[in-house]
């Protein structure tokens, strides 16, 4: 298990915050400063937990976990923060942080829930460490952040619910979160009321968000190359900007024989139809929230040859019709 090596970088400024020499303490646990820098980088989980439990314990700060926030910033998530910063609405970046989640720790899970007076946001990491309160007061004092910083200053969460019991002084935890705060909740929440969630954001750009979740996809397809599966996958989406795949172009792609690839795609219960049909829904769901794009350019944007084509696969992928999909989007 790992995560994106640049939201690191966080964690070396939160030290150097602290007076405290980060380089000693990655190198260490065996991570090497520079992969920081990486945008294809991942570090494995285990590491970054004892990395930032040293951290904690150095620092003597009883609040090491929500002060993180000062210092996360969405360039640390690469594409994926700056997709964040010109998504049009926190309903959008909301959707995808979600979508995308295994960017930032292959097993993070981020579920969303609504009613007609609350957008839920559950996070679950599926992972086991030792301090899940540190582990509760870095994720949501961050989402809050980046909630703040592309919704205004002024935004306030409806509710945010932890696992972790009570502190005895939890002071500290409504001053930062400016809501009521729950303590010793099922689960991992921020709530957050449907009329922030759809309001229209300053400074948004459709393209921009579309271009970076773009390179999100192709980043999660290439990050396990030796992998026929994401593999192909890449192939494909690199193949349908080109303008069209076929099992054959993919398969010279790969340098290798139709008949090799199927088999070995046949190994992994997969196949070249059924990568094209989750690739080609993937980009779907980003092309309809860019408004520039008409439902035929999509069309072709994803290899189909005729608008009716698209529109039946997408309504049995999503059970709506493009049109219908599209009056949604801020």
């Amino acid at each position: 298990m790992t995560i994106f090596a640049p939201a690191l970088g966080a964690l070396w400024r939160q030290l150097e915050g602290y007076g405290i020499d980060p380089e000693p303490l990655f190198r260490a646990e065996g991570i090497d400063p520079e992969v920081m820098y990486d945008q294809g980088a991942r570090v494995p989980t285990e590491r970054m937990l004892r990395l930032s439990a040293r951290a904690a314990s150095l620092s003597a700060d009883p609040h090491f976990g929500l002060r993180s926030s000062e210092y996360f910033r969405p360039a640390h998530l690469g594409a994926l923060g700056f997709a964040w910063l010109a998504s049009s609405s926190l309903r959008s970046a909301l959707g995808r942080l979600s979508r995308y989640a295994r960017v930032i720790q292959e097993k993070l899970s981020i579920d969303l829930q609504e009613d007609q007076q609350y957008f839920c946001v559950r996070l679950e990491p599926n992972l086991t460490t030792s301090d899940e309160a540190f582990r509760e007061d870095l994720q949501m004092a961050t989402l809050v952040k980046f909630c703040r910083i592309i919704g205004g200053r002024s935004f306030n969460p409806a509710r945010v619910c932890f696992r972790q019991h009570q502190p005895s002084d939890p002071g500290i935890y409504f001053e930062q979160f400016r809501c009521p705060v729950e303590f010793s909740s099922p689960d991992t929440m921020l709530v957050l009321r449907i009329e922030d969630v759809d309001k229209r954001l300053t400074g948004s750009n459709d393209q921009l968000a579309e271009l970076n979740e773009h390179i999100v996809v192709k980043y999660l397809a290439h990050s396990a190359r030796h992998d026929i599966v994401n593999r192909a996958k890449a192939a494909i989406i690199d193949g349908l900007a080109e303008g069209g795949v076929s099992e054959i172009s993919i398969a010279q792609a790969m340098h290798m024989t139709p008949r090799n690839l199927h088999r070995k795609l046949q190994k992994e219960n997969s196949s070249f139809k059924l990568l094209l049909t989750e690739v080609r829904k993937e980009l779907a769901q980003q092309y309809i929230q860019d408004r520039s794009k008409t439902l035929t350019e999509i069309s072709y944007l994803l290899g189909f040859s005729e608008a009716s084509s698209f529109s039946r696969a997408f309504k049995g992928w999503t059970g709506k019709a493009p049109s219908e999909a599209r009056q949604n989007v801020a």
